[in-house]
């Protein structure tokens, strides 16, 4: 990373984003770069994702595994007049993932029941829905689904939080974020603590 300012090395702030992300985007390695939003679980060294059996994703995962995958936390849009007079000031504040690593396909059927399992207690974590042990009731749809398993071989991960502002800009940065008090208002002031010192 080019800016030291912003790189979080704690796994553990990796772990949190890969866990609370709806969803990330997933760059495959084709004869052209492919790339597509894919709702995911994370596990350690691992994001488990699904998708049809057949199509783009599945052949081009089946020829090269190589691949890499990127998650955002977007946090308060900052207004230039937050900080100065400059347009130049105007912001947004974010946390981001990037993953390199290698796809495998799934084919073991406890395996995909299971993460079949994950994908649905992370989505619909109020349940509601008849268990993948049912294979009578699964086993069409579980044969049509493929699951995919990114195996995470490296990752950075950055913080965009005010890092680079003094703290007379950084204090008036949070009192205006205050006053506007929307509920990512607050969630950001809390990261700006966490990551720019303040």
């Amino acid at each position: 990373m080019r800016r030291n300012e912003y790189e979080i090395t704690d796994e553990s702030e990796l772990a949190r984003l890969l866990r609370d992300a709806s969803y990330g985007v997933i760059a495959f390695n084709g004869e052209f770069p492919y790339i597509t939003p894919v709702n995911f679980v994370y596990e350690p060294s691992a994001l488990i994702f699904h998708g049809a059996a057949s199509g783009r994703k599945y052949e081009i995962a089946a020829k090269n595994p190589r691949a890499a995958f990127s998650v955002v936390k977007e946090y308060a849009i900052i207004p230039s007049y937050f900080r100065s007079e400059l347009a130049c000031a105007a912001s947004a504040f974010f946390i981001s993932a990037f993953l390199e690593g290698h796809i495998a396909i799934v084919n073991d059927l406890d395996r995909k029941k299971e993460a079949l399992k994950s994908l649905m207690k992370k989505y619909q974590s109020e349940g509601g829905f008849e268990s993948f042990d049912n294979t009578r009731k699964y086993a069409a749809a579980i044969e049509k689904t493929a699951v995919f398993e990114f195996q995470i071989s490296s990752w950075t991960l950055k913080s965009k939080m005010g890092q680079k502002l003094d703290a007379a800009t950084l204090k008036k940065l949070i009192e205006n974020l205050q006053k506007r008090g929307a509920q990512i208002d607050i969630e950001t002031i809390e990261m700006i603590k966490k990551f720019a010192n303040f």
